[in-house]
C-alpha cells in the first residue's frame, strides 16, 4: 500500500521542479530577490509543491476527525454496556463496526498525509542544494579566500538537514497540530466545559516552562552550528596539510587544536542535551498529568451522576489525543528553530552577489570570432585588497592568433597573479584585458572558457581513473576517443607509465592523485587541455616537476599547437620559453623587458642571468 501511495505522491510533485537526472530546477531561485528574505525562500521552495501540501493539509484534517470520532462511539458502546443489552447487541456491532472502519480509514489517510508531506521535503533539500552547489560554482576566487572548505561542506551537509525536517516533517506537524488543538478541545468542551477548563491550567504552566527552556536551547544550537562549521573547516584543512603536519613535526599541535573545537563542540552538544533532557520529560508527562486531573474531577462527577462512565472513558480518549500533539509542539518549535538557523546559513550562500550575474552568451558566430583580433592587455593593474600594494602595475601587451608568448619571472614576480587576471579568476577593473576589441567582464564564463583554457602550476585531478581525469572536459566523447587516447597519452609523455600502471588507463588516481608523482599530475593536467581545442592556451609552470628530457619532449607537442590557436607560457625556465614569439620578463608585478630570446639574451638583466645558470646547471 506504502509503494502504490508512493506513486501516487510522486505525480503530485511538480514536474518542471525535477530534470532529467532526477535532480531539482536550480536557476529560479539564484536570480531573484526571495534569497535576501529566509522566510520568502522559504516560501519560494515550498510553494513549488503547492499541490502536494494542500492535499496533504487536507487529509491531516481528515485524520484528525476521524480521530475523534472514535471516541464519540466508545462512548455510546461503554454507555450501552452498562444498561440493558436486551435487544441491543445489533447496535453495539454497528458501533464496533464504525469504530474498526474509522481506524482502518485513518491508518490509510495517515499513511497518505505523511508521503504527500515527507517527499516533496526530499525534493526541496535535493534543490537546496543543487542551488547551493550551483552558486559556489558561480562565486569568485574571493569568496573561497575568506570561507573554509570545511565550513563551506558542512553548511551543504548538515544545514540543509534542518531545512528538509522544516519542509517534511515539521510542515506536517503544524497542520496536524492545528486541527488536533482544534478538534480535540471542542469535543471535550462539548462533553464539559468546566472539566476542559481543569486541563487548561496543567497545559498552561507546562508551557510557560517549556517556553524558557526553548530559548536557551535555540542559543545553544546556533552555537553549536558554528562550532561544527569551525571544527569541519580544521578537519579538511588538516588532511589537506598533512604532508605539512607531519614534516614541521606540528601533530601535537594539530591534535590540540582538534581536541579544543571538539570540546567546544562536545560542550554545546551535552548543553543541548541537558535542556532537552529536562523539557522533553515535562512534556511526556503531561499526558500522566492530564489524566490524574480528568480521573479525580470526572470521577467525582460519575460519582454525582453529572457524567456517566462512557463519557469519563472518551473524555480520558480526548486527553490522549490531546497531549500527542501537545509534545509534538515541542518538538516542532526546536526543529523549526533549528531549521531557521540552518536556512539562514544557506542564504548566506545563496545571497553572495555575482560580479558577471545576467550576463548574455553571445552567438555562436561571434563566439567562434572572439579570438579573431588576439588578447589585449592595456595598463593591468591589480592588487588583492584596497590596503595592499600593487601586485601587477602597467601590464601591456598584444598576442595574436598564431602567436606563442613567454613571461617569465622569479617567485613572487606576479606571473600567476597576471595569468589569473587573464582567465577572470581574479577580476581586473574594466576596460584592461580585451578579446576582439570585447571586454573579458562583459563576457559570460562559457564563452570566455570556450576561447581560453588554463593548466595551472598546482594540477587538481578527481579521485577516479587515469582516462576519465584527462577527458573530464569533454561533454561527449567522440566515437573515435579510443583511438585517439592513446596519441594523447603520447603528447603528454604518459604512454610508457600508464601501461605500467595496474590498470593502465582505468587506474584509480586517489584523492587529488596523491597515487601519483608530482610530474605524473602535472602531465595529466596537460593531457586534459590537449583533449579539447580553444583559442588560447595558458601553460602556468606546468613542466616545473618534470626532468630535462620529458620537458624538452613535451616542449615539441606543445609548440606545434595541435589544439590552441595562441599560447601563452609562463615558467621561471628560460629553455620553456625560449622559442616563444615574444617573451616578457616580470618583476615586481612591472614588466622590466621584453622582446625575442636572441633580443633579451643580448641585454644585461634577469634573462641573460638565468639563460647563464641554467645552461651551467643542466
Amino acid at each position: 500500500m506504502q509503494a502504490t501511495l508512493g506513486r501516487l505522491v510522486r505525480t503530485l510533485i511538480p514536474s518542471n521542479t525535477l530534470d532529467e537526472r532526477g535532480g531539482t530546477s536550480t536557476t529560479s531561485v539564484l536570480d531573484s530577490d526571495w534569497v535576501h528574505n529566509k522566510y520568502l525562500l522559504l516560501v519560494h521552495y515550498l510553494r513549488q509543491h503547492w499541490v502536494s501540501y494542500t492535499i496533504g493539509i487536507f487529509t491531516t484534517f481528515l485524520t484528525n476527525w476521524l480521530a475523534v470520532s472514535i471516541p464519540e462511539y466508545v462512548q455510546l458502546s461503554i454507555d450501552l454496556l452498562s444498561s440493558d443489552l436486551n435487544g441491543q447487541y445489533d447496535l453495539l456491532n454497528e458501533y464496533l463496526w464504525i469504530m474498526l472502519i474509522l481506524a482502518v480509514s485513518m491508518v490509510f489517510i495517515r499513511t497518505l498525509s505523511r508521503l504527500l508531506f515527507f517527499n516533496p521535503g526530499r525534493a526541496i533539500e535535493c534543490q537546496v542544494k543543487n542551488d547551493m552547489f550551483t552558486k559556489l560554482m558561480q562565486l569568485q576566487r574571493d569568496y573561497y579566500d575568506k570561507n573554509p572548505s570545511g565550513t563551506i561542506i558542512s553548511r551543504v551537509n548538515n544545514d540543509i538537514h534542518g531545512i528538509r525536517m522544516i519542509c517534511g516533517f515539521g510542515f506536517m506537524q503544524v497542520f496536524n497540530i492545528a486541527s488536533a488543538l482544534s478538534l480535540t478541545p471542542l469535543m471535550m468542551f462539548q462533553l464539559s466545559p468546566r472539566l476542559t477548563l481543569y486541563c487548561v491550567i496543567p497545559i498552561l504552566i507546562v508551557f510557560s516552562i517549556v517556553r524558557i527552556g526553548m530559548r536557551f536551547l535555540v542559543n545553544n544550537m546556533r552555537t553549536r552550528q558554528t562550532d561544527l562549521q569551525n571544527l569541519s573547516g580544521f578537519t579538511v584543512a588538516s588532511l589537506n596539510g598533512i604532508d605539512v603536519i607531519r614534516s614541521n613535526n606540528l601533530g601535537a599541535w594539530s591534535q590540540e587544536r582538534f581536541d579544543k573545537d571538539n570540546r567546544n563542540l562536545t560542550e554545546r552538544s551535552l548543553n543541548i542535551a541537558w535542556i532537552r533532557s529536562f523539557i522533553m520529560p515535562v512534556l511526556m508527562n503531561l499526558a500522566n498529568i492530564l489524566q490524574v486531573v480528568v480521573l479525580l474531577f470526572g470521577g467525582m462527577m460519575v460519582l454525582e451522576e453529572e457524567f456517566t462512565v462512557g463519557e469519563l472513558t472518551a473524555f480520558i480518549a480526548y486527553t490522549a489525543l490531546l497531549t500527542l500533539p501537545l509534545m509534538g509542539l515541542g518538538w516542532v518549535t526546536t526543529m523549526f528553530q533549528q531549521g531557521m538557523v540552518g536556512l539562514a546559513s544557506v542564504q548566506s550562500v545563496l545571497q553572495q552577489p555575482e560580479p558577471f550575474a545576467g550576463r548574455q552568451s553571445l552567438p555562436e558566430v561571434q563566439q567562434k570570432d572572439l579570438f579573431q583580433d588576439g588578447l589585449t592587455v592595456r595598463n593591468l593593474r591589480f592588487r588583492y585588497a584596497e590596503d595592499r600594494p600593487w601586485v601587477l602595475q602597467d601590464i601591456n601587451f598584444h598576442l595574436k592568433p598564431g602567436q606563442t608568448l613567454g613571461v617569465l619571472g622569479r617567485i613572487g614576480s606576479g606571473k600567476s597573479t597576471l595569468v589569473n587576471c587573464i582567465n577572470r579568476y581574479l577580476v581586473a577593473e574594466d576596460g584592461q584585458i580585451r578579446l576582439n576589441h570585447i571586454d573579458i567582464n562583459r563576457l559570460t564564463y562559457q564563452d570566455l572558457r570556450h576561447s581560453i583554457r588554463t593548466v595551472t602550476q598546482e594540477p587538481f585531478l578527481f579521485s577516479d581513473t587515469v582516462e576519465n581525469n584527462i577527458a573530464f572536459a569533454i561533454e561527449d566523447r567522440p566515437e573515435d576517443w579510443q583511438e585517439h587516447f592513446p596519441s594523447l597519452l603520447k603528447q603528454a609523455a604518459l604512454r610508457e607509465e600508464v601501461d605500467k600502471f595496474p590498470l593502465q588507463e582505468q587506474t584509480i588516481v586517489g584523492e587529488k592523485g596523491i597515487l601519483l608523482s608530482g610530474g605524473q599530475k602535472q602531465r595529466i593536467s596537460l593531457a586534459r587541455a590537449m583533449a579539447t581545442s580553444c583559442d588560447l592556451l595558458i601553460l602556468d609552470n606546468v613542466l616545473s616537476a618534470v626532468d630535462y628530457e620529458t620537458e624538452r619532449y613535451l616542449l615539441q607537442q606543445i609548440f606545434a599547437r595541435r589544439q590552441a590557436k595562441s599560447l601563452l607560457i609562463v615558467s621561471h625556465r628560460v629553455t620553456a620559453v625560449e622559442k616563444a614569439d615574444w617573451i616578457l620578463v616580470l618583476d615586481e608585478g612591472r614588466i622590466v623587458a621584453q622582446g625575442t630570446h636572441e633580443e633579451l639574451l643580448q641585454q644585461p638583466g634577469y634573462y641573460q642571468e638565468m639563460w647563464a645558470l641554467q645552461h651551467e646547471t643542466s
